[in-house]
């Protein structure tokens, strides 16, 4: 059983086949993404900090400005780019300071549980007298 169709209906199909195709075809060219700002190094090295680091970032711009400022930018680079993955320390980032000369200073406090408070040694020694 054959069907004739109408001339007319075949060219509507081929126009609406037509427009269906360069829809598509728009859809599929990929879009310019817009152009990432850069982001703040300060920002970027603190959201990898952990365990004190941010103690450590802050004593070291306090100390040294311009020296934290340049190893925080190189830092922040390496980040970026991939080739520092993991978390950052505290300690490694103080280490990472000693290392190129600059002796950051640390507020450190022990302290000791005493009938369920935390005392500072210094203050449980001063009792002891």
């Amino acid at each position: 059983m054959s069907v004739d169709r109408d001339p007319d209906v075949d060219i509507i199909m081929k126009k609406k086949l037509l427009e269906l195709q360069r829809r598509a075809a728009l859809n599929a060219k990929p879009k310019p993404e817009p152009k990432a700002q850069p982001k703040d190094p300060r920002a970027v090295v603190l959201a990898m900090l952990y365990d004190r680091g941010d103690e450590v970032l802050e004593a070291a711009e306090t100390q040294y400005p311009e020296e934290t400022k340049m190893i925080v930018e190189k830092v922040a680079d390496l980040i970026e780019k991939g080739k520092l993955q993991e978390k950052i320390s505290g300690g490694a980032l103080l280490w990472l300071f000693r290392q190129v000369g600059m002796r950051v200073h640390i507020e450190t406090t022990i302290r000791i549980q005493q009938d369920g408070k935390m005392v500072s040694v210094a203050d449980k020694l001063k009792q002891g007298e």
